[in-house]
């Protein structure tokens, strides 16, 4: 988990993304845990202070029974926004604390698709038609794919849907296909 940054404030993180936002690919920010009580930035704070130069949170891994960090990177370029992240976003503006490099993700970002999420929790399992044809014609991968439970194949189809490049979508067909020839549930190696 390299870089790391541990700022104690707010603003400590803001001077750190005002000097590094252009430099990095990615900064590990590490937080303190509650049963230490040191003091140190908010979750809440450092997503808006990283909204503010283009970037965004992403995993989160324990560093050891004290301290946890959160991965933060710039967004891409069309990524999608929650609801959530873009009414911070606009918050943000709005207070004139928005740098143009923000201001540029935030113009470039999509909204988030909430009718992806209505289908997932509405239960639809809905495959791409092209990765369907692709298991329809693999016999024993369609059959071990129908005999899944239904968490299961959402779980296939999600990740197979979600592929945007298609030397990705190849990929990830290539390896669904192997995995459900041999009856294995996604995402387990």
């Amino acid at each position: 988990m390299e870089p790391r940054t541990c700022p104690s404030s707010r603003a400590d993180w803001r001077s750190w993304l005002q000097a590094n936002h252009d430099r990095h690919k990615e900064v590990w920010l590490v937080f303190w845990k509650k049963h230490t009580g040191k003091a140190g930035i908010a979750y809440r704070e450092a997503v808006e202070e990283a909204l503010c130069f283009g970037w965004i949170d992403g995993l989160k891994r324990s560093i050891d029974d004290q301290r946890y960090a959160y991965r933060f990177t710039p967004r891409r370029p069309r990524s999608r926004w929650s609801p959530l992240n873009i009414r911070l976003a606009q918050e943000l503006i709005a207070a004139g604390k928005m740098t143009p490099a923000g201001q540029r993700a935030f113009e470039r970002g999509r909204p988030y698709d909430e009718s992806v999420n209505a289908a997932r929790r509405a239960g639809d399992i809905s495959l791409d038609p092209e990765f369907e044809r692709a298991l329809r014609a693999d016999g024993q991968a369609w059959r071990n794919f129908q005999a899944m439970a239904p968490g299961y194949r959402r779980q296939y189809a999600g990740w197979l849907n979600s592929a945007k490049r298609p030397e990705t979508r190849r990929k990830r067909l290539k390896e669904a296909l192997e995995r459900l020839r041999e009856n294995r549930k996604p995402g387990m190696k």
